[in-house]
Protein backbone atom coordinates (compact mmCIF):
# COMPACT_ATOMS: atom_id res chain seq x y z
CA UNK A 1 0.00 0.00 0.00
CA UNK A 2 1.28 2.92 -0.72
CA UNK A 3 1.67 6.29 1.03
CA UNK A 4 -0.67 9.40 0.86
CA UNK A 5 1.86 11.78 1.88
CA UNK A 6 4.49 9.84 -0.52
CA UNK A 7 1.77 10.12 -3.90
CA UNK A 8 0.74 13.90 -3.34
CA UNK A 9 4.44 14.86 -3.20
CA UNK A 10 4.45 12.94 -7.09
CA UNK A 11 1.34 14.83 -7.89
CA UNK A 12 2.64 18.40 -6.43
CA UNK A 13 -0.13 20.11 -6.13
CA UNK A 14 -3.21 19.13 -5.11
CA UNK A 15 -6.91 20.43 -4.38
CA UNK A 16 -8.80 21.20 -0.97
CA UNK A 17 -12.43 21.55 -1.11
CA UNK A 18 -14.01 22.93 1.96
CA UNK A 19 -17.65 24.62 2.53
CA UNK A 20 -18.76 27.71 3.49
CA UNK A 21 -21.95 29.53 3.70
CA UNK A 22 -23.93 26.57 1.58
CA UNK A 23 -20.57 27.01 -1.35
CA UNK A 24 -17.79 24.89 -2.18
CA UNK A 25 -14.51 26.09 -1.87
CA UNK A 26 -11.42 24.90 -3.15
CA UNK A 27 -7.75 26.08 -3.15
CA UNK A 28 -4.79 24.74 -4.15
CA UNK A 29 -2.15 23.65 -1.56
CA UNK A 30 1.06 21.84 -1.78
CA UNK A 31 2.70 21.19 1.69
CA UNK A 32 1.69 17.94 3.38
CA UNK A 33 3.76 15.78 5.97
CA UNK A 34 4.05 12.74 8.00
CA UNK A 35 4.89 13.32 11.31
CA UNK A 36 4.02 11.33 14.53
CA UNK A 37 1.60 8.49 12.27
CA UNK A 38 -0.47 11.60 11.10
CA UNK A 39 -0.87 13.29 7.61
CA UNK A 40 -0.40 17.34 8.24
CA UNK A 41 -1.25 20.51 6.54
CA UNK A 42 -0.55 23.70 7.26
CA UNK A 43 -2.31 27.11 6.60
CA UNK A 44 -2.76 30.58 8.20
CA UNK A 45 -5.39 31.30 10.75
CA UNK A 46 -6.96 34.08 8.95
CA UNK A 47 -7.33 32.52 5.77
CA UNK A 48 -11.11 31.48 4.99
CA UNK A 49 -10.17 27.90 4.54
CA UNK A 50 -9.52 28.01 8.63
CA UNK A 51 -12.70 29.66 9.63
CA UNK A 52 -14.54 27.11 6.90
CA UNK A 53 -12.53 24.02 7.80
CA UNK A 54 -13.24 25.18 11.67
CA UNK A 55 -17.09 25.73 10.87
CA UNK A 56 -17.34 22.41 8.91
CA UNK A 57 -14.18 20.42 9.64
CA UNK A 58 -15.22 17.36 6.71
CA UNK A 59 -13.07 18.35 3.58
CA UNK A 60 -11.82 16.65 0.79
CA UNK A 61 -8.66 16.53 -1.52
CA UNK A 62 -8.44 15.69 -4.98
CA UNK A 63 -4.98 15.68 -7.15
CA UNK A 64 -3.92 14.56 -10.61
CA UNK A 65 -0.66 13.40 -11.59
CA UNK A 66 1.53 11.18 -14.30
CA UNK A 67 -0.46 8.73 -16.52
CA UNK A 68 -3.90 10.63 -15.78
CA UNK A 69 -4.33 8.83 -12.57
CA UNK A 70 -6.05 10.74 -9.34
CA UNK A 71 -6.39 10.70 -5.76
CA UNK A 72 -9.10 11.68 -4.04
CA UNK A 73 -8.73 11.85 -0.15
CA UNK A 74 -11.88 12.65 2.20
CA UNK A 75 -11.96 13.32 6.27
CA UNK A 76 -12.57 15.66 9.30
CA UNK A 77 -9.93 18.22 9.79
CA UNK A 78 -8.77 18.42 12.95
CA UNK A 79 -6.61 21.37 14.14
CA UNK A 80 -3.71 21.46 16.71
CA UNK A 81 -1.04 23.58 18.39
CA UNK A 82 1.53 20.40 17.27
CA UNK A 83 5.40 22.20 17.38
CA UNK A 84 6.84 18.87 16.30
CA UNK A 85 4.15 18.61 13.33
CA UNK A 86 5.26 22.52 12.94
CA UNK A 87 9.06 21.72 12.19
CA UNK A 88 8.40 18.41 10.55
CA UNK A 89 6.55 21.15 7.55
CA UNK A 90 9.47 23.86 8.34
CA UNK A 91 11.89 20.66 7.46
CA UNK A 92 9.78 19.92 4.10
CA UNK A 93 9.51 23.68 2.66
CA UNK A 94 11.59 25.97 4.59
CA UNK A 95 9.92 28.75 2.98
CA UNK A 96 7.19 28.45 5.15
CA UNK A 97 9.28 29.30 8.06
CA UNK A 98 10.19 32.61 6.25
CA UNK A 99 6.72 33.00 5.43
CA UNK A 100 5.72 32.53 8.83
CA UNK A 101 8.11 34.01 11.15
CA UNK A 102 6.55 37.30 11.76
CA UNK A 103 3.41 35.70 12.44
CA UNK A 104 4.03 31.99 13.60
CA UNK A 105 1.27 32.56 16.34
CA UNK A 106 -1.13 32.52 13.08
CA UNK A 107 0.72 29.32 11.14
CA UNK A 108 -1.29 26.49 12.41
CA UNK A 109 -1.39 22.98 11.39
CA UNK A 110 -4.04 20.35 11.41
CA UNK A 111 -4.30 16.49 10.43
CA UNK A 112 -7.56 14.24 8.93
CA UNK A 113 -9.53 11.94 11.31
CA UNK A 114 -11.04 9.25 10.00
CA UNK A 115 -9.68 9.54 6.01
CA UNK A 116 -9.55 7.98 3.27
CA UNK A 117 -7.46 7.94 0.15
CA UNK A 118 -7.89 6.09 -3.18
CA UNK A 119 -5.96 6.28 -6.32
CA UNK A 120 -7.49 5.64 -9.59
CA UNK A 121 -6.83 5.53 -13.27
CA UNK A 122 -8.71 8.26 -15.65
CA UNK A 123 -11.65 6.37 -16.06
CA UNK A 124 -12.04 6.16 -12.39
CA UNK A 125 -10.83 2.37 -12.12
CA UNK A 126 -9.72 2.05 -8.66
CA UNK A 127 -5.88 2.13 -8.40
CA UNK A 128 -5.54 1.23 -4.64
CA UNK A 129 -6.64 2.21 -1.39
CA UNK A 130 -3.44 4.54 0.21
CA UNK A 131 -1.72 4.88 3.36
CA UNK A 132 -3.44 7.62 5.40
Amino acid sequence: MRDLVDVLHEFKVFYLATEGDGKPHVRPFGAVVRYDGRVWFCSHDAKNVCRQMKTNPQIEIAATGPDAAWVRVTGKAVFEDNLGAKNAMFALMPQLRDMYAAQMDHFVVFYLQDATAVLCKIDGTKIEDLQV
